[in-house]
């Protein structure tokens, strides 16, 4: 398995998202028994990202978006954790990927893809797209901040209005001495809206001599082939489907042929709400995620949109539980 693009074998990321992918997340999802005597699948995780403006992060700010920094940058199951960081600021970038290093950062994630609207207007995420030259400069000065051995990824969209810029943005980021490149195959003006555009992450993939890694509507192994055919990227990055699939990663690598049985998934949604309530969310921020992961996999599951519907209103974890063990029995 490989756990870095560009080695041998199958390289599968587990996708940053704000407010989804957070430690917990990751942390069940890299030790959740999918294919026994298996591993997760996943090759390496990336936080959620931290935001940096002209003053210095704070060690407790990385630590609170990536714990993993306190064993190393791993998940308990063993699984690399780069640090993702936002900002338009080639100095500041620096500075707070030296801290990151200092912390024990097994890698640095750049947010170039980012289209969130608040971001955007505060110089960060999607906004640098519109000058590759921006890219290149965060890129290079991250790079340089950091010892050679910390790897120095970059994730992007294929551009901002079209996806014409997508193989400058690309060369922009090598130049800059990205180890690798991740490219979401949308532009930031569809946000998530279809359709996604591999063709394009194929041709910035033909313009670099780094590895790109493909991202965007990886929700089964059809469209992992799909995609490797037309874009002609072994490396992939899986977000949304690893919620509504989370043995997806698994069944890439031929470890497991059958999806997720309702019991299965069941236990994972309940194993989720009650690590966030051991760890002390609050029992609204919990029951919001528990809702939150039901919704996205009832996007791609048809099971799991009736429970959406029958458990959308629930407002105690007891209530979750036996409303989970009734639409299973």
């Amino acid at each position: 398995m490989a756990r870095r693009p560009g080695e041998p074998g199958l390289f599968l990321a587990l996708a940053p998202m704000d407010g989804v992918t957070d430690a917990t997340t990751r942390e069940l999802l890299t030790s959740w028994p999918l294919a026994p005597g298996r591993p997760s699948g996943i090759s390496m995780c990336v936080s959620e990202f931290v935001r940096v403006t002209r003053q210095p992060v704070q060690p407790v700010v990385m630590l609170r978006h990536c714990p993993e920094l306190a064993r190393g940058g791993r998940t308990r199951a063993g699984v690399p954790v780069f640090l993702q960081l936002l900002g338009g600021d080639p100095e500041w970038m620096a500075r707070a990927a030296t801290l990151a290093a200092e912390l024990g950062a097994p890698g640095i994630d750049l947010n170039f893809g980012c289209p969130a609207k608040t971001v955007n207007r505060s110089d960060g995420g999607a906004t640098l797209l519109k000058q590759p030259c921006r890219v290149e400069a965060v890129t290079r000065a991250v790079r340089e901040a950091v010892p050679a051995a910390i790897p120095v990824s970059a994730k992007i969209r294929v551009g901002w209005e079209d996806a014409a810029p997508v193989v400058e943005i690309a060369r922009a980021a090598e130049q800059g001495g990205a180890s690798w490149l991740t490219i979401h195959g949308r532009t930031r003006r569809q946000l998530y809206k279809p359709p996604v555009d591999w063709a394009a992450i194929g041709r910035a993939r033909e313009a670099v001599s780094m590895p790109v890694v493909a991202n965007g509507d990886l929700f089964d192994r059809g469209a992992l082939l799909a995609c490797a055919r037309v874009s002609g990227c072994a490396s992939y990055m899986i977000g949304r489907g690893a919620m509504g699939r989370p043995e997806l990663f698994a069944q890439a690598r031929g470890w497991r042929d059958t999806d997720l049985g309702a019991e299965e998934l069941a236990a994972l949604l309940i194993a989720h709400a009650e690590a966030m309530a051991a760890e002390g969310a609050e029992l609204r921020a919990t029951l919001g995620r528990f809702k939150q992961w039901l919704r996205m996999a009832a996007l791609l599951r048809g099971d799991a949109g009736a429970w959406f519907e029958a458990l959308k209103r629930t407002q105690t974890l007891d209530e979750a539980r036996a409303g989970l063990a009734q639409l299973t029995g």
